[in-house]
């Protein structure tokens, strides 16, 4: 795969005007204030709300208690209101110490300075080095040699199921998964709980969503081993012939009706949630509800239908809003609040179905306690992440337009190849546009 990356230069191109349609911004009050002569507080900046705000703030809170550091959370609004502030802050030289960020949109900042890298030998000192980490997750951390991004977890997409209904079915191994390694498999497995369900086989919402088509395609697609190249200057490219094997074989899925064509995002829980359907491809973050809807949940990573096993994620990873100056005391107690929550909150964090990044967290009882998380936690070892441009990752106007052109072609309006091309097309456009970050 090729990508070029652009020189340092300023980021803020596009940026205020997009920072007038920015979201509302909440923050929080912080966790244990300094007095007297203690530390100064470390700022930290996320987007999770939710349950997953509460979660977080139970562990910031958890390791304020712990270490003594005094710590300032803010929540800002998901999405682009959330990069934009960001990216402003940090090239007004005002950002927090640190903040969360999709691994998938590092690359739209580390190439213009936006982000300082991870000092290894001081996370080695404080318990963290590149051994506690999955190599395809690490790997994807690093810009230009350096350590840019810090992973707190990875959150695959994946398969949730029945286990009632897979038994009914006759589809439920002995480990209490589904034996599927091709995608005439899925689409038998799909075809037999439809007739224990009496209406779906898989659900999986996608119509008109931003993001879920895509999901599918790029992790599915990258378990063929095809390639791809998105490099200025020059045309996009993939592997032609594998990317439209991969949109048939979703396409034949629906034709058949063993996965339903027509669900949106809601519509694919609701179908699952209901007992409509017997499996939903997913991501993990929504295991909380599916387990309350669906006490018999199985989980397991996607399958491996394409060749080598491989499933569609993000990371939620720390990274380090460029500074205009830092004293060393504060920087170690950046350094030391970040990684007491990747080492000590990961089983916490993995009720919501995250995965830990930090494999020994794995590990632990807590975490082994948890199901289905541990049934798909295999899933992290074989991840895959957006192309690293500019232009790609959560949240961007690139994952929407990929995924309509791929839900035309599920549905069938579309023939596989003329998809492809459409997809090539758009990565041309998205490749001419200027660079905000050059």
């Amino acid at each position: 795969m090729n990508i070029k990356y652009p020189d340092r230069r300023q980021f803020l191109q596009g940026a205020l005007a997009a920072a007038v349609t920015a979201g509302s911004v909440g923050a929080l009050a912080g966790c244990g204030n300094p007095a007297g002569g203690a530390r100064e507080a470390v700022t930290v900046w996320d987007p999770f709300q939710g349950s997953d705000g509460a979660n977080m703030r139970g562990i910031i809170s958890d390791v304020s208690d712990r270490t003594g550091l005094a710590v300032q959370p803010t929540t800002l609004s998901w999405g682009s209101p959330y990069y934009t502030k960001l990216a402003m802050s940090s090239a007004s030289q005002q950002p927090p110490d640190t903040a969360i960020m999709h691994l998938s949109r590092m690359p739209g900042f580390a190439p213009g300075g936006l982000l300082e890298p991870w000092d290894t030998a001081l996370l080695a000192e404080l318990g963290v080095t590149e051994a506690d980490f999955a190599p395809a997750v690490w790997e994807s951390c690093q810009y230009d040699g350096k350590l840019f991004s810090l992973p707190l977890d990875t959150h695959p997409f994946i398969t949730f199921f029945n286990q009632d209904l897979a038994e009914r079915a006759g589809v439920l191994s002995s480990d209490g998964t589904m034996d599927i390694s091709s995608a005439d498999q899925l689409q038998e497995v799909g075809i037999k709980l439809a007739e224990v369900s009496g209406s779906y086989g898989i659900s999986f919402g996608y119509v008109m969503d931003t993001a879920q088509a895509w999901r599918l395609f790029w992790g599915l697609y990258r378990q063929t081993g095809g390639d791809w190249s998105l490099e200025t200057g020059q045309k996009a490219a993939l592997d032609e012939v594998k990317a439209a094997e991969v949109i048939g074989s979703v396409a034949s899925w629906m034709g058949s009706k063993a996965v339903a064509d027509s669900l949106d995002y809601e519509g694919g829980l609701a179908a699952f949630n209901g007992g409509r359907a017997g499996m939903i491809l997913s991501g993990v973050w929504e295991v909380a509800g599916l387990k309350a809807a669906v006490p018999a949940l199985g989980g397991m990573p996607m399958p491996a239908m394409f060749g080598k096993p491989a499933a569609y994620a993000d990371s939620h990873s720390y990274v380090l809003p460029r500074q205009r100056s830092m004293t060393d005391e504060h920087r170690r107690s950046v350094y030391e609040f970040v990684t007491s929550v990747i080492r000590q909150g990961g089983p916490q964090w993995g009720t919501a179905g995250h995965i830990p990044a930090y494999l020994p967290a794995q590990e632990t009882s807590a975490y082994q306690g948890l199901h289905p998380q541990t049934d798909y936690a295999a899933a992290g070892d074989n991840v895959v992440f957006d192309p690293p441009a500019w232009f790609a990752g959560a949240g961007t106007e690139f994952q929407n337009q990929m995924s309509q052109t791929l839900s035309d072609a599920f549905r069938g309006l579309k023939k596989p190849m003329d998809a492809v091309g459409g997809m090539l097309s758009g990565m041309d456009r998205f490749l001419a546009a200027p660079n905000p970050t050059a």
